[in-house]
């Protein structure tokens, strides 16, 4: 019999989890230069080395999403959290660049389910009017591993050195692993995970081309893709290299104002979740946060050389309006039956984190294009990047448009 604090503490171990995988998603944006100067590696290898952890993740989601409908998020994540904990060990061991990549690659694949695996597990235990602010919870929570990727990691770096960071981690990932196996239960008592006969492998195929069919989820589909990669793109790789480049700060000081950004995400995520049931829809707050952001970057895209404090403003503003993705999760949970919900929200993720892989190679070519001078790049390389943002944002909103708006009040879709 599963009791109020064993909930609280299963709901605990999951956001844990998740909050693990964004720090690991994080955290070459501040380690960037460092890894620039000591494997020298140039702008194209660093976009490369940002985006292996997304490109992997995003692979493995619509194989993920038929294991986490067929036997349950509570053993997959707890093996891929394990994988994630080897493929730390593999970074923090790496001597050349590719095993760099490697080690991204292999942490990717294991936290591939930290956060759909979370939304399976809560789209069988909380009700649909409850899940935007579930999501945005878990997504709150998981944002603080962005925030620990920023100065507390640049910290911990000069003290430990990035290798003994990670090992570190990699340790912590496989604790948490464990305790998601002790903690964690698909369903609650007396309704079964699976509520019919357990689906065969072929059926659960099947069941993916069913959700790639509706014509709504693909309307969805374009801002999924560039909606997280474009905040990512700064947060998770650019971000220090831009604010020393054109601004003149060091690394704890863009650590700093990347921790702000990285906050103030958090705190969005838990803005949009609070909102969407009040205003009762979710299109209208999609709408307004991804036309905001791609606003947002078409000011960094033509801003000199500027107040710290400014930065510190209009950085918090983008990763205050650029933490909408977890109302298109929402969405998309609308969408699918519950025997359909793990490969509907993986597909959506394949999207999101595919978007992400491809924004950081596009963003390494991009400013790989522009000659280094004093081992700086100049503003109009990082310009040439936020107007390829601002481009792509605008023309995913515009097809979002056309969606219809989901109803909060449902139970479970056709």
């Amino acid at each position: 019999m599963q009791t109020r604090p064993h909930l609280v503490a299963m709901v605990t171990i999951l956001c844990t989890a998740f909050l693990i995988s964004q720090f690991y998603r994080a955290s070459v944006g501040v380690l960037g230069p460092t890894f620039m100067a000591e494997m020298g590696l140039s702008a194209g290898m660093l976009g490369l080395l940002g985006g292996t952890y997304f490109i992997v993740f995003a692979v493995a989601q619509v194989p993920c999403g038929v294991l986490l409908d067929h036997y349950g998020p509570r053993l997959i994540n707890t093996t891929l959290l394990m994988i994630a904990a080897a493929g730390a060990v593999i970074f923090a061991s790496a001597t050349e660049p590719i095993m760099l990549a490697i080690g991204r690659g292999v942490i990717g694949l294991g936290c591939a389910t930290c956060f759909m695996g979370t939304l399976v597990v809560f789209s069988r235990w909380f009700p649909p009017r409850r899940f935007p602010l579930m999501a945005a919870i878990a997504s709150g929570v998981g944002g603080g591993g962005a925030l620990v990727a920023t100065t507390p990691l640049a910290i911990t770096a000069e003290w430990l050195g990035w290798r003994g960071t990670f090992l570190f981690v990699s340790a912590i990932t496989a604790l948490v692993a464990i305790m998601v196996w002790l903690l964690v239960r698909n369903a609650p008592p007396g309704k079964p995970f699976h509520e019919g006969p357990r689906e065969t492998f072929t059926s659960a195929l099947r069941g993916v081309g069913e959700v790639a069919r509706n014509r709504q989820l693909r309307l969805l589909l374009p801002l999924n893709t560039v909606s997280y990669g474009s905040i990512m793109v700064v947060l998770g790789l650019w971000g220090a290299p831009y604010l020393r480049d054109v601004h003149g700060l060091n690394t704890v000081g863009a650590a700093d104002i990347l921790m702000a950004m990285a906050l103030s995400s958090m705190v969005g995520g838990l803005a949009y979740a609070w909102l969407a049931p009040r205003l009762g829809s979710i299109k209208t707050l999609v709408l307004a946060g991804g036309s905001a952001t791609a606003a947002i970057f078409v000011v960094f895209a033509i801003l000199p050389p500027t107040d710290h404090y400014l930065l510190l403003l209009l950085l918090s503003l983008l990763g205050l309006a650029g933490s909408y993705p977890i109302l298109i999760v929402s969405h998309v949970r609308m969408l699918a039956p519950k025997r359909l919900v793990g490969r509907a929200l993986t597909l959506s993720n394949l999207f999101s984190f595919g978007g992400v892989g491809l924004l950081q190679l596009l963003s390494g070519w991009v400013i790989g294009f522009f000659t280094v001078t004093n081992g700086a790049r100049p503003p109009s390389a990082y310009s040439a990047l936020f107007w390829c943002v601002a481009g792509l944002a605008a023309v995913a909103v515009l097809i979002y448009v056309w969606i219809q708006d989901p109803d909060l009040e449902m139970t479970d879709p056709a």
